[in-house]
């Protein structure tokens, strides 16, 4: 019989941790706990491992068969009063990806907001373990106490986290956060984005997007990305670009899929080819952030952009 888990964030890890090494969020006292980002004593949720280890606990990933789980990064509050929140998701599988089409095994609730959220979930990255904060649903200033719930289903569990407003210690900073860029520090500035040079500049987790663009089965499509470093009282030399397979039928192969990006005067391009094994409708998701210097997870900030891509026989 199928057993339902309604995770937030990722409470689900306790049943993949050992007991000594974990406890479960609802269990920690609220004392604690540093806020606005909530990283409490014996487990940092942000690194997903225990907060005094530098590794991830063995006991919590294997090659394949471990879960794929949805994961509530938090809130933002827009300028003309709505909300944002935003969901990532945590494979623990080294070696083993999967394909959820959206439909039973992956979908949102209420339905109006169903059909945002990513089809391809890649294994875990050996450097920023989780594609994070990778697809945005925006509510309305009234949103209240209400709940948006993604549900997975994988390797015969069902998983589900609900996104909401209702705790501070969900939200997540703006890309100019006045205490971070005071700082002077690159991991508290997202890098501006843009697909094309007469584009906009694009900046936080909301991003941009392009497309659809159009491919053929095995021939490679070239994609770029522009970023700059933007205002920052820190320049840092370079950015970095991530781009990963989002959502589509087939498999994707890109001749590079990390680009460190040289910038000159704060600016730089980034380049890739892309090839696709079958016809259908895909989406690539690219994230700029200025350095790794201190990974993703020490981040406020990083800006998101998606390609849509056409791909014919």
């Amino acid at each position: 019989m199928q057993r339902f888990r309604f995770v937030a964030m990722v409470v689900v890890l306790g049943a993949t941790l050992g007991a000594e090494s974990w406890r479960p969020l609802q269990a920690q006292d609220a004392a604690d706990c540093r806020t606005p980002r909530a990283a409490c004593d014996g487990f940092d949720r942000f690194r997903l491992n225990p907060s005094n280890s530098p590794t991830w606990s063995p006991q919590m990933i294997r090659d394949s068969g471990r879960p794929i789980v949805p994961i509530f990064e938090g809130w933002f509050k827009n300028d003309d009063g709505s909300y944002t929140l935003s969901f990532g998701y945590i494979n623990m599988n080294l070696e083993e990806a999967l394909h959820i089409p959206l439909g039973p095994a992956n979908f949102i609730e209420p339905s109006e907001f169903d059909g945002s959220q990513p089809t391809y979930f890649k294994e875990i990255h050996r450097r920023i373990r989780r594609p994070w904060n990778n697809f945005m649903i925006r509510v309305p200033a009234d949103f209240g106490d209400q709940r948006v719930v993604w549900t997975l289903e994988n390797h015969g569990e069902t998983y589900s986290t609900p996104g909401h407003i209702s705790e501070s210690s969900y939200m997540i900073e703006t890309p100019m956060a006045p205490a971070r860029y005071q700082q002077g520090t690159a991991s508290g500035y997202a890098p501006l984005l843009r697909f094309d040079p007469t584009d906009p500049w694009a900046q936080g987790l909301t991003g941009t997007g392009k497309g659809p663009l159009t491919a053929r089965v095995g021939e490679p499509l070239e994609v770029s990305a522009w970023v700059n470093s933007g205002e920052t009282l820190y320049q840092e030399p370079t950015s970095w670009l991530y781009w990963m397979h989002y959502s589509g039928p087939g498999d994707v192969a890109f001749s590079e899929d990390e680009i460190e990006v040289t910038l000159v005067e704060g600016e730089g391009l980034g380049t890739t080819s892309v090839t696709f094994s079958e016809p259908g409708d895909y989406v690539l998701l690219v994230q700029s952030i200025e350095t790794l210097r201190n990974s993703f997870e020490y981040h406020c900030c990083w800006t998101n952009g998606w390609v849509g891509v056409t791909v014919t026989e």
